[in-house]
């Protein structure tokens, strides 16, 4: 039994004290000794994982002021007061605890100990002279609940055999015995709690347990593991303060973090919403910060907010990339109305159909904080039997005119204000909206279904005939409902009486007597017949490889000019993923003075592919103008030039794609098989 405890305990404790002893091996010192010695206690586990994936001194550096902007309880201001405390604890614990032993005073428990949990509230000292006790510290420490800690607790230390720095006690697999000299061999428990309470009563129920008051009777060997579970959660308190959201966050968009020096992450709600209008889908997003830095220039008030949006395939290849701006300004007048409330971002997405990775980015550029959405949304297919849409939980709904432009959660004239933590007050009423995509013509005879649930029981019940309805937006006073949690949930019924589509989602009623509105900042885009939508779709298309769906999205737009450069140019991607190249020179060559990168390689490849040798290398050279030196295109030049016999030229080609590049095999048997040529 006793072997089963330890492997138990060992589970425990082996993590908190052996972390960052072998990680980062093969990282330059400089970070080896932030990883491994600065930051080893409160680094978590996620944390350490991203930046070992680090492969640049830029990204490192850009992580660590993340990781101590994460950690500030006072962001905005000069000093990082939990960053200045730790370093004060690190050289504390330097200091104090590592005289006379092997391990650096940081290594050792008491060291791991202080730097996560600072100062003991009190220190009581036991040394060998004292009975037959071994050298012993107990701490005594006061718990933050929130943070899953007794009220109070101790943390015990003894001296082995009197030699080497003080261990970490564990009542499961230690035992009152290791704390007595010439009893380690003797298993007679409360023989050694005994002596130790003629010492200190103290001493001895904190030899069974950790925390007061719940120490067990001293003559049952069987151990409670609350004391373990303490010292796991212990372990556990850097998760706890900081969530390695953050580091993940950081990883997926550290190459437009790093750039742009953003390392404030601030946690926010999101919802992602397809809706579908004209046989079209868009994905309506709102993302709503947990806090939002605002600037002031004379009488205004603002913020300049980014976007970068970024969809990808469940293959895991980016089919859409965009940035976008949101620029907030207001008046301080203005400004005082919204003061101290959320503010919630919405946006518009043309979302071609497929399961695709939605990964969002929205960036404060004054503030340099950041706030990041990743999400997997389904676009239904056109082609797709009906479906019922989610289950969106509105504040507000309101009936507006039709506009000119396109405006985020304007669905069918109705303006909508997505409550994003389905948390309403008692005097609320629960506004909902949801839409049926697809809809067949057997649609109108099916019946509509809505109950309101809480635990078992059915609160309120309500059915209709579907019609010609596509969307319902439903009402459900609160006024004599209770606080807690409620289940919503939507079938639609087919006209024999079969449930053919369901939908169900949870909403909760807080005992607030009101519940905080965010303010809404919605961009406004054009109507939905501009090609601005078509020319996205297109591009998603192209992403997945879909070519005439590309070019019957955007193709009524081209007017054969090359008037719209933005249509013509994914148009001819599209007619060159299809093979058709002397479409593709068609449409560019009215933009073939233009000097851009990707118009002048997509005209020397088209001519390369219809054998134009002569044509594309003037194409080529001059996109290695306008795009620097490109070791792809260098070497299209070279293979040019062998397509019209001058292997002068090609090789003078080959040769400095070599000096670019020189791991290129092919190319170098290339230059070699030209020399060798040129000298027979």
């Amino acid at each position: 039994m006793k072997r089963i405890f330890f492997i138990i305990i060992a589970i425990f404790l082996s993590p908190l004290f052996s972390a960052g002893q072998s990680a980062g091996r093969n990282l330059p010192e400089l970070w080896k000794k932030w990883l491994s010695e600065e930051v080893s206690c409160i680094i978590t586990d996620k944390e350490r994982e991203i930046f070992l994936t680090l492969q640049s001194d830029t990204d490192r550096d850009t992580f660590r002021r993340g990781f101590w902007a994460q950690r500030d309880p006072t962001p905005g201001t000069p000093t990082n007061e939990f960053r200045e405390e730790h370093y004060k604890r690190l050289r504390y614990a330097t200091e104090h605890f590592g005289r006379g032993n092997v391990k650096l005073g940081w290594e050792t428990d008491q060291g791991r100990i202080y730097i996560i949990l600072g100062p003991p509230n009190e220190i009581q000292r036991y040394s060998e002279t004292t009975a037959n006790l071994t050298p012993t510290e107990l701490w005594q420490y006061y718990g933050d609940t929130s943070l899953g800690l007794p009220p109070a607790f101790y943390i015990l230390f003894y001296q082995d055999m009197g030699l080497g720095d003080y261990k970490l006690y564990s009542p499961l697999s230690d035992g009152p015995q290791r704390l007595i000299r010439g009893l380690t061999q003797t298993p007679d428990r409360l023989d050694a709690y005994q002596q130790i309470r003629r010492v200190s009563a103290e001493l001895a129920e904190a030899s069974l347990n950790l925390i007061p008051g719940t120490a067990s009777d001293p003559s049952v060997q069987m151990t409670s593991l609350s004391s373990e579970h303490l010292i796991n959660e212990i372990r556990n308190l850097p998760g706890k303060k900081v969530k390695s959201e953050w580091a993940e966050a950081f990883f997926r968009h550290k190459d437009v973090v790093t750039t742009d020096y953003s390392i404030g992450f601030v946690p926010c709600d999101h919802l992602l919403f397809v809706h579908q209008e004209n046989n079209q889908n868009y994905l309506h997003t709102v993302i709503e910060p947990s806090a939002l830095s605002m600037n002031q220039y004379d009488d205004k008030v603002f913020a300049s907010l980014k976007l970068n949006v970024k969809i990808s395939s469940p293959a895991e290849e980016i089919i859409h990339q965009e940035e976008k701006s949101f620029p907030i300004e207001m008046s301080q007048e203005d400004f005082k109305k919204i003061e101290g409330r959320l503010i919630a971002v919405g946006d518009i997405i043309p979302f071609v159909p497929g399961n695709h990775k939605v990964d969002l980015l929205l960036q404060n550029t004054n503030s340099k904080e950041f706030s990041s959405v990743e999400q997997t949304v389904l676009s239904p297919s056109s082609g797709a039997p009906p479906a019922l849409s989610p289950i969106l939980f509105l504040f507000s709904d309101e009936e507006v005119t039709p506009k000119a432009g396109t405006v985020p959660f304007l669905f069918n004239g109705h303006q909508l204000s997505p409550n994003l933590r389905r948390l309403y007050a008692r005097s609320d009423d629960v506004l909902t909206y949801f839409e049926i995509y697809n809809p067949s013509p057997e649609v109108p005879g099916w019946t509509l279904h809505q109950e309101v649930r809480r635990e078992d029981k059915v609160l309120a019940k309500e059915e209709e005939p579907v019609g010609m309805q596509t969307f319902f937006i439903k009402k459900f006073p609160l006024k004599d409902n209770s606080p807690g949690y409620y289940r919503l949930v939507v079938s639609l019924v087919n006209d024999a009486g079969v449930e053919v589509l369901k939908q169900s989602n949870e909403f909760s009623v807080s005992h607030s007597l009101l519940v905080p509105r965010p303010w809404n900042f919605r961009k406004i885009y054009p109507p939905l017949v501009h090609p601005y939508f078509g020319v996205v779709r297109a591009l998603e298309y192209l992403g997945l490889k879909q070519y005439d769906k590309a070019i019957g999205e955007i193709e009524a737009y081209y007017d054969g000019t090359g008037a719209s450069r933005e249509v013509a140019k994914p148009l001819a991607r599209a007619y060159f993923g299809k093979g058709d190249y002397a479409k593709v020179i068609d449409i560019l060559s009215p933009l073939k003075e233009v000097q851009e990168l990707e118009i002048l390689e997509l005209l020397g490849r088209s001519y390369y592919a219809i054998e134009d040798y002569r044509n594309a290398v003037v194409y080529f050279k001059r996109a290695l103008v306008v795009g620097g030196g490109s070791v792809t295109i260098i070497n299209s030049i070279g293979s040019c030039y062998l397509k019209i016999n001058d292997p002068g030229e090609a090789l003078k080609a080959f040769e400095k794609s070599l000096q670019l590049s020189p791991d290129q095999p092919e190319i170098r048997q290339w230059v070699d098989r030209l020399k060798k040529d040129g000298n027979s």
